[in-house]
């Protein structure tokens, strides 16, 4: 299965010529998030809170990871991922930084608004999953 969104355009091929048709809802759900980023951030998120038997980790290190993850996300997303649309990119990028402050993330034990950062991504997250292919076909 292509990791590309497929949406038939009105006045282009249409779907009985070619094949194709407009992905549904849960098909754009689930290309919208980066699983693969999401993992290797948690595997290296997790050795990180353990570093040297702290439990809370190396905050400077997790913020450098967090940055170079997020960096790396749309590279990985457009050559690997083989995504060829720049806007499932950018909404596929912003759900890996939902999904990094909702395990806590360089942010975690931080309050926000009298709540820790982990708490609001834990909320915030289901719900921006749940509309991200709407924001997507705007």
């Amino acid at each position: 299965m292509s990791r590309n969104i497929i949406k038939i355009l009105p006045g282009s091929v249409t779907a009985s010529s070619n094949g194709n048709t407009d992905d549904p809802y849960m098909a754009k759900l689930v290309k919208l998030v980066p699983a693969e980023i999401i993992s290797i951030y948690l595997a290296v998120f997790t050795v990180l809170k353990g570093l040297n038997g702290n439990p809370e980790g190396n905050n400077t290190l997790q913020w450098i990871v967090f940055v170079l993850m997020l960096i790396i996300t749309p590279f990985y997303l457009r050559k690997v991922a083989k995504i060829e649309s720049w806007r499932q990119i950018s909404v596929s990028t912003f759900s890996f930084i939902f999904w990094v402050f909702s395990m806590g993330g360089p942010l975690e034990g931080q309050l926000i608004l009298g709540y820790t950062a982990q708490t609001l991504g834990a909320v915030f997250l289901p719900i921006y999953t749940l509309v991200a292919p709407w924001i997507y076909d705007a």
